[in-house]
């Protein structure tokens, strides 16, 4: 038998083991509960991580028809881009209303790095100040991934037009304010269709198309008498003799197709060295891993031999201008050429 204070230790002893095996039970269930959270919070990480970037097909839309030169350089980059992102590339054209429908659209579109627009200096320099209406904002409803190329092109005139070189042209305009007409199917040709007849101190009339090569459809068929048109739409027609080219519109000089043909500047039309250029474009809110991405892989190919002369060939000449200077380019354009179509008295319609 147990004296008393025996039996009281014992008592004590007893309580402290019960008492530990609940203070060990319920450290065990906050152990399991805490591994169960765990489970939980890396099997929720791994589901809501984003896929890998491209996980599916990607969409390129021109706002311009086909074969015009931003549509020929575009299918030739997304050739390419095909296996650098080893996802198919489809090229889509949405002509009309000079590039607005195309940008609205991808402006509207998912932010996810899979619909991208090819922009110009219509969709995100001049449009502001050609539609009276526009359904996008070129600066807050995109970010630019970068430049690819500026675009040079022919002066032509039907074979009929009694003008051998750009000087007796500006005087067959200034002798025949508004009978004298030209093909504007981007807002390059129409620039450069205004300022060729403010040269003359007249006007010529102005014929408005959705694409450059449906402008120069009616300048082959006589419709239309002049037209400047970017030189992959239009060099074989100047070859073939269907239209006569005057000159060359060019920052770099003479092309490499047509270099017999001197620049309007040899041929006496001083400081004439208005350019398009072209660039790809994404939704705003775009991930900027995305974004960096795509500048990446579009930047090597700009820079190869083998794209660098394919866009020469195409009468374009290649510049790669990255996100951080691009930006700040395009937000000039916009507030550039709008003012310049204002000054020479072109409204938005």
């Amino acid at each position: 038998m147990m004296n008393e204070p025996t039996q009281k230790m014992g008592h004590r002893a007893a309580k402290r083991v019960q008492t530990t095996g609940r203070a060990g039970g319920l450290r065990g269930a906050w152990l399991a509960l805490g591994g169960a959270l765990l489970c939980a919070s890396a099997a929720w990480s791994q589901s809501s991580a984003p896929e890998a970037y491209p996980s599916r097909p990607l969409k390129i839309v021109v706002p311009f028809g086909a074969g015009s030169g931003t549509d020929t350089a575009t299918r030739l980059l997304a050739q390419r881009l095909e296996a650098a992102l080893k996802q198919p590339v489809v090229v889509e054209n949405r002509p009309g209303a000079n590039g607005a429908i195309a940008s609205t659209a991808v402006a509207r579109a998912s932010a996810d790095g899979l619909t991208l627009l090819m922009g110009t200096n219509s969709t995100h320099g001049a449009n502001p100040g050609l539609v009276a209406k526009l359904g996008y904002d070129p600066i807050k409803d995109f970010i630019p991934v970068g430049m690819v190329a500026t675009f040079s092109s022919f002066l032509v005139v039907h074979p009929s037009v009694p003008a051998r070189n750009p000087a007796e042209l500006l005087a067959l305009i200034k002798a025949n304010p508004k009978a004298v007409s030209f093909a504007a199917g981007n807002t390059s040709s129409l620039m450069m269709g205004e300022m060729f007849a403010r040269r003359a101190g007249a006007e010529m009339l102005r014929v408005p198309y959705q694409s450059n090569p449906l402008g120069l459809t009616d300048v082959i068929a006589g419709r239309v008498q002049v037209m400047f048109p970017d030189i992959a739409s239009s060099v074989a027609h100047v070859k073939s003799g269907a239209v006569r080219a005057l000159g060359v519109v060019s920052l770099g000089g003479r092309s490499t197709q047509a270099p017999d043909i001197p620049t309007l500047g040899e041929a006496g039309v001083a400081d004439f060295n208005f350019v398009g250029w072209i660039g790809l474009f994404v939704p705003a809110s775009t991930p900027e891993p995305i974004v960096k991405r795509l500048a990446e892989e579009i930047e090597r190919l700009v820079k190869t031999a083998e794209i660098s002369q394919r866009l020469q060939q195409l009468g374009a000449d290649p510049r790669w201008m990255g996100p951080a200077e691009f930006g700040p380019f395009v937000r000039s354009e916009v507030e550039r050429l709008p003012r310049l179509l204002q000054s020479m008295g072109v409204q938005p319609q």
